[in-house]
C-alpha cells in the first residue's frame, strides 16, 4: 500500500479549520472557539505534501469549521494477540481467564500467522489515521529466538515512513530473579531499540525486584513500560512500589505504567498518596478503557458493578501525565475494537466522565503519548513539515464524542488515504491501495 503524489496534484489552501491551539506550531490562529481550547486557522498543503502557514492564491477549500487533528499516536497495543478471539473465544471471567485463553493459543503463533494478523492491525490503524504506535510483545524466550520480535522487525521496515513503531518486551517481573538471563534479555532488547516491559501479577512486586529491574534498565540504557495493578483489589499497590524504587534508585529513563485500575477502588488517602508519588517520580500513566472495562469485575452470568478505569481525573488534577490507548483488539482480553483512536477517546470521555475540558483531554492524547514514548515529531500540526493530518466531519467536541459514524479524511504526506469522505474526494487525485 503506497500513496504517491499525483502528477496532476495542485497546491490547496484550506480555510476555516478548527484545531486544538495547543497542538499548533507555526500556524496563524485567528480566533478561539468559545471557551474551549480549539481555535480557527487556515493552512496550505503544497503539491510536495508540505503543511504550510500560507497559501493565499492557491485553490481554496472551505472546511466550514471542521476539526483537524494531527495523525494519532497509539501508545499501548498488543499486535501479537490481535484478531485471535475467533480461536480463543471470550473469557467467562476476568484477566486471568483471558491470560489462560491467550496462552493456550500461543502454539498457533507461527511467523506466518503473526505476520498476517499484525499486518492487518497496522492496515486498520493506518486507515484510521495512526502514524505512531508502541506494541507489547510477549517475550517468554529471548528476543532473538522470538517469532513475534522477528516479524515485528520485518514489519517495522515495511511500514517505515507510514507508521513509526516501537516494541516492548513483555515479561513477568519475576524473571529479574535470574540475573544472567535477564541481563542478556536486556542486551537483546537494546540491540533492537526496544523497551523493557514487565507484567506485575498480584503480590509479585517487591522493592528488591524493582530496584534490580531499574538497575538492569540503567545498564542497558532502556526505558521501562509496566503492566501494573490491573485489578480492582484496593490492596494492590505495585504502582507505589514502582514510584518508590524510581525515587530511591534515581532511575533516569522514561517510565510508563499501564492500567493502574486499583487506584479507582482504594481509600482516598491511599489513592492520593500514590498519585503524589506518580507525579514526583515522573511516571506516565496510560489508561486502557476498552480492555479494563471489559475484564474488570467480569463474572459469569453477572452484571459488573465496578468500573475498571483508573482515577484519570484525579491524576490529571494532580499534574500527572495521563492519556488513553487502544490496548487489545479482537482477542481474549477485548474481543472488539478496530485500532481507532477516535473510538478510544470517545470511550474514555464517556466512561471516565471527562466531559469537563474535553478539549484538554484531546490534547493529552497527543502530547502525553508523544512524551511517554518519545515519538519526536509526532502529535502536533507543524508548519513546514509533511502534512500528516486527520480531517473530521464534526465542528465541536460534543459531535466528536457523539457521532460514531462521522466521516474523516486521513492525509499522509499531503495525500489522502482511502476512503475519502464528506465530499472532498474531488479535491485529491487518489490511488487505490
Amino acid at each position: 500500500m503506497n500513496f504517491q503524489h499525483s502528477d496532476t496534484g495542485e497546491n490547496l489552501w484550506f480555510v476555516n479549520a478548527r484545531i486544538p491551539r495547543a497542538l499548533a506550531r507555526g500556524l496563524e490562529m485567528r480566533a478561539q472557539h468559545g471557551a474551549t481550547g480549539l481555535g480557527f486557522t487556515d493552512f496550505g498543503i503544497a503539491v510536495d505534501g508540505t503543511l504550510t502557514r500560507d497559501g493565499r492564491g492557491w485553490r481554496r477549500v472551505d472546511l466550514g469549521g471542521r476539526i483537524v487533528l494531527p495523525t494519532f499516536i497509539d501508545s499501548h497495543v498488543h499486535l501479537d494477540k490481535a484478531y485471535t478471539v475467533r480461536r480463543t473465544g471470550i473469557p467467562g471471567g476476568g484477566l486471568l481467564d483471558a491470560v489462560k485463553l491467550s496462552g493456550a493459543d500461543a502454539v498457533n503463533w507461527t511467523a506466518q500467522d503473526l505476520h498476517a494478523r499484525m499486518s492487518k492491525a497496522l492496515e486498520r490503524a493506518y486507515l484510521h489515521g495512526t502514524s505512531a504506535l508502541r506494541t507489547h510483545l510477549d517475550t517468554p524466550n529471548m528476543p532473538a529466538e522470538n517469532a513475534a520480535w522477528q516479524v515485528f522487525g520485518e514489519l517495522q521496515r515495511q511500514w517505515r515512513g507510514r507508521i513509526e513503531m516501537q516494541a516492548v518486551a513483555l515479561m513477568a517481573i519475576e524473571r529479574v530473579d535470574q540475573a544472567e538471563d535477564y541481563a542478556e534479555r536486556c542486551r537483546q532488547i537494546r540491540s533492537r531499540n526496544g523497551v523493557l516491559g514487565a507484567f506485575i501479577a498480584p503480590s509479585m512486586a517487591t522493592a528488591e525486584r524493582l530496584d534490580a529491574l531499574f538497575g538492569f534498565a540503567t545498564d542497558a540504557a532502556l526505558d521501562v513500560d509496566f503492566h501494573v495493578d490491573e485489578t480492582l483489589d484496593p490492596a494492590a499497590q505495585a504502582l507505589e512500589l514502582i514510584c518508590d524504587s524510581i525515587l530511591r534508585t534515581g532511575f533516569g529513563g522514561t517510565v510508563v505504567a499501564g492500567h493502574c485500575c486499583s487506584l479507582s477502588t482504594m481509600p482516598v488517602e491511599d489513592r492520593d498518596r500514590i498519585i503524589a508519588k506518580v507525579v514526583e517520580a515522573g511516571v506516565h500513566v496510560i489508561s486502557l478503557p476498552h480492555s479494563n472495562l471489559f475484564l474488570q469485575d467480569r463474572r459469569r452470568a453477572a452484571t459488573p458493578q465496578r468500573r475498571g478505569i483508573t482515577a484519570a481525573r484525579e491524576l490529571r488534577a494532580s499534574g500527572a501525565s495521563i492519556h488513553f490507548a487502544s490496548d487489545n483488539v479482537q482477542d481474549a482480553f477485548y474481543p472488539y475494537g478496530d485500532y481507532d483512536m477516535v473510538e478510544v477517546f470517545r470511550s474514555a470521555v464517556r466512561a471516565a466522565h471527562l466531559d469537563e475540558e474535553m478539549d484538554d483531554w484531546l490534547v493529552r492524547q497527543f502530547s502525553g503519548a508523544s512524551a511517554a514514548c518519545g515519538f519526536a515529531g509526532q502529535g502536533a500540526l507543524v508548519a513546514g513539515t509533511p502534512a500528516n493530518i486527520v480531517m473530521l466531519d464534526v465542528q465541536d467536541m460534543y459531535d466528536l464524542v457523539s457521532l460514531t459514524s462521522c466521516d474523516r479524511v486521513v492525509v499522509r504526506d499531503g495525500r489522502p488515504v482511502l476512503p475519502v469522505s464528506f465530499n472532498l474526494r474531488d479535491l485529491f487525485a487518489v490511488e487505490s491501495p
